[in-house]
């Protein structure tokens, strides 16, 4: 299927490693143009070569979520670059650790919500002026299956999560009238640098809690991520999609 991505601009944040760079290539084969943003330099530089070797019209900024001002150069970077911004996709995130909640540090806590949650309300913030201008925008978010439903020994992480979903049906219903979608996929466990502390072990023990029996990889999730980023989901707005290998169900 074409997705009618050819020409477009996309801005990946969190788009040198995982999820954000697999749909980063994803959509580089569907023809977009793409500003991949992330806050390590040294990964971001070598995604950006690795991705342009395989033919991607691709572009990278230093760019740290916390940082409102540092967004908004972000934006303009793309903008400057691209001469347009179609399609924010929210990727850049941490896990933090897997501890009761009685046994986590306020420290722990300020970083998942800057980064998880925060950092998706500035990178919103910081581009939906030009989208409303345009007329137009895709906004796609990370969150999680914890967001949903969330888990003992990630609270914190599943609030945030859960923070993005209520953020994306927000937001959906302010700027629908301006033909902007906004819309959350939510992972169950994927292996991803955030999961690298995964063994073998772990995931199979795992895996148990997946009808599918398997935990994810980030090509299991960046085509749908495409997918709402494209217009063959226009009237798909203000959503929470599992991508889970069945592990939620809802």
């Amino acid at each position: 299927m074409d997705l009618g991505l050819k020409g477009k601009v996309a801005l990946i944040t969190g788009g040198a490693s995982g999820l954000g760079k697999a749909t980063a290539a994803q959509m580089a084969a569907e023809g977009a143009r793409l500003m991949i943003a992330d806050v390590n330099e040294d990964t971001l530089r070598a995604a950006r070569a690795e991705l342009a070797e395989a033919g991607a019209e691709v572009e990278a900024v230093r760019l740290d979520v916390r940082d409102i001002a540092n967004c908004r150069a972000a934006v303009r970077e793309t903008l400057g670059r691209f001469g347009g911004l179609d399609i924010l996709v929210n990727s850049a995130g941490i896990g933090g650790p897997s501890t009761f909640f009685a046994q986590t540090d306020p420290d722990q806590w300020d970083e998942l919500i800057a980064i998880n949650f925060l950092g998706v309300i500035n990178c919103c913030h910081a581009v939906t002026a030009h989208m409303i201008e345009r007329g137009y925008g895709k906004i796609v978010s990370i969150a999680s299956e914890a967001g949903k439903a969330n888990e003992k020994r990630m609270v914190v992480y599943g609030a945030t999560k859960g923070g993005v979903i209520s953020l994306t049906r927000g937001l959906a219903a302010e700027l629908g009238r301006y033909s902007i979608n906004v819309n959350a996929v939510c992972p169950g466990v994927t292996r991803t640098p955030m999961t690298a502390y995964i063994d073998d072990e772990m995931e199979k023990q795992a895996s148990k809690f997946y009808p599918l029996g398997r935990l994810g990889q980030p090509e299991d999730i960046a085509p749908l991520i495409t997918f709402l980023a494209s217009d063959r989901a226009s009237w798909i707005t203000g959503q929470a999609v599992s991508a889970s290998g069945g592990f939620g169900r809802s």
